[in-house]
């Protein structure tokens, strides 16, 4: 009986299936026909000289989904995994040693309109204008009485792979051989370097790569003896085609000029004056563009060697305005800190009326623990903290308690 009213069943379907219309394949959509309705800003005669190639294909759904989707301008997925769909040539450039940062955080669309510009590959803006979004320094190069070559013809890729390199500064090979790859080490160069082959000098060290007010790009602090070309003030052997070795080592040497940096040797606590390198770890001996001959700018000097063991050292590069200089004494000092001055005065001059009606600081305070005089450095730190205000503790009540016992 039940096999009988299964077979009924079965039968009814087949029957109701076969006088039901057939239905015909969903027809094919016109995409950009259906999305330039609304978005008619993107019209391909709009949009630039250069045009994505699937925008041009009219493939809409190639990147966005046309219902709905949890990431903005209804991308399939993140900006990242859209992009590496198609150029999955760029997927390993995060890793390199050197990635430069928009490649490294998947933000193509930083340098990028995703359908199209006036600019090949689908640059934003010129070479230039697009580098100087975040590098603010190229601006000023165009200035600048002479202009390399490259940078003149916003021809970046002509030194750096602008999505990633092995090389720091996204440089696509290391100097002295990129220099080499375009001006030829012949008599002419031997003879403008003091008649020496220099070629396996770093380049950068006296020539700025970009621009510069000097001539041959030179830049644009020169330590005395390198501006006077006496190379011999420092080094010995050049007559006799031995080399560029020192007259002593270089932090003796250094000191024979600069004898005022001598004294801090003297001091508890010595930054970099004990080895005989010392000296050269931060400042060039020929020439450079930063004040006392710096390698880099103050800042991107210090953080270069301090809070490497901070997951985000930017986040420790406080009090942005101001030189490492203003607060700590570069060479050495009694403070374990190379602070300039342990006391309220050292903040106060910024911060004159901060705690005028608040917590009392000053030599007749005394914090418990220290048995010292309570200062602005007993709360808050310099740099980076966990709480506004720099304060390194919760200061509802956790930091308070510090002193203050129930």
């Amino acid at each position: 009986m039940l096999g009988i009213r299964w077979q009924i069943i079965v039968l009814m379907i087949v029957l109701m299936a076969a006088t039901m219309p057939a239905y015909a394949e969903l027809a094919p959509v016109d995409q950009p026909g259906i999305c330039l309705e609304c978005h008619s800003d993107l019209e391909i005669s709009s949009v630039g000289k250069y045009v994505h190639t699937a925008y041009a294909d009219g493939d809409c759904a190639g990147c966005h989904n046309p219902h709905a989707s949890k990431h903005s301008g209804l991308l399939d997925a993140g900006t990242r995994k859209v992009c590496l769909t198609c150029h999955d040539d760029m997927g390993g450039m995060a890793q390199f040693a050197a990635p430069h940062p928009p490649v490294a955080n998947g933000d193509c669309v930083h340098c990028h309109n995703p359908h199209g510009s006036d600019q090949p590959n689908q640059l934003k803006t010129t070479v230039i204008e697009n580098c100087a979004g975040c590098h603010s320094s190229t601006t000023t190069w165009m200035e600048q009485a002479v202009v390399h070559e490259p940078v003149a013809d916003a021809e970046c890729m002509t030194c750096h792979a602008v999505h990633g390199a092995d090389e720091a500064g996204l440089l696509s090979t290391k100097v002295p051989d990129l220099c080499f790859s375009c001006h030829d080490a012949d008599a002419q160069f031997v003879q403008a370097h003091g008649g020496r082959s220099i070629t396996d000098s770093d380049c950068t060290a006296c020539h700025d790569p970009h621009a510069s007010a000097e001539k041959g790009l030179l830049r644009a602090n020169q330590h005395a003896p390198f501006a006077a070309d006496d190379c011999g003030k420092c080094h010995e052997g050049l007559d006799t085609g031995g080399g560029f070795a020192l007259t002593q080592s270089s932090k003796d040497l250094c000191l024979s000029c600069h004898r005022g940096v001598g004294t801090f040797q003297k001091k508890a606590h010595r930054h970099n004056l004990d080895a005989d390198e010392s000296c050269l770890a931060c400042h060039n001996p020929h020439a450079s563009n930063e004040e006392n001959l710096l390698l880099r700018g103050q800042g991107q000097l210090c953080m270069s060697c301090h809070f490497n063991d901070k997951e985000d050292k930017a986040a420790w590069a406080t009090h942005a305005e101001f030189d490492c200089t203003e607060c700590h004494v570069p060479h050495g000092n009694d403070d374990s800190q190379l602070l300039i001055k342990r006391d309220t005065m050292l903040c106060g001059r910024c911060h004159s009326e901060a705690h005028s009606v608040t917590h009392p600081v000053g030599p007749e305070v005394i914090d418990p623990r220290t048995e010292e005089a309570v200062t602005c450095l007993s709360c808050h730190q310099m740099h980076g903290a966990n709480f506004d205000q720099y304060l390194p503790l919760n200061p509802k009540m956790e930091l308070c308690v510090q002193c203050h016992k129930r």
